[in-house]
């Protein structure tokens, strides 16, 4: 009993792909979050993946600035800082900029 019920689920994923691989191609000017937004309704097991992994920011300028504050903050002097407090110095300073 348990056996059937788990080659259904596996079997779905594949269902999804086969479903979004016959939806016809859109040309390279459309925007992907766009097609995934208005066709979310017909593959709603891949939607969430194609909008966590389109999400993804287009520039590295947020990483970069991050990654500046923080080496200001952990320096050779602070080293003995906690992850924790190392976060509560790098956020705020981030906060104040888009204020």
């Amino acid at each position: 009993m348990g056996s059937d019920s788990e080659s259904k689920e596996e079997v779905q994923p594949d269902r999804a792909i086969h479903r979004y691989r016959a939806e016809p191609t859109t040309s390279m000017e459309d925007c992907p979050l766009q097609w995934w937004s208005s066709h979310a309704g017909a593959h709603d097991k891949l939607a969430p993946l194609a909008r966590k992994y389109l999400a993804t920011p287009a520039s590295t300028v947020p990483c970069e600035r991050l990654f500046s504050v923080a080496g200001h903050i952990v320096q050779k002097k602070r080293s003995a800082l906690l992850s924790e407090n190392v976060d509560k110095l790098v956020c705020p300073s981030n906060w104040l900029k888009d204020e």
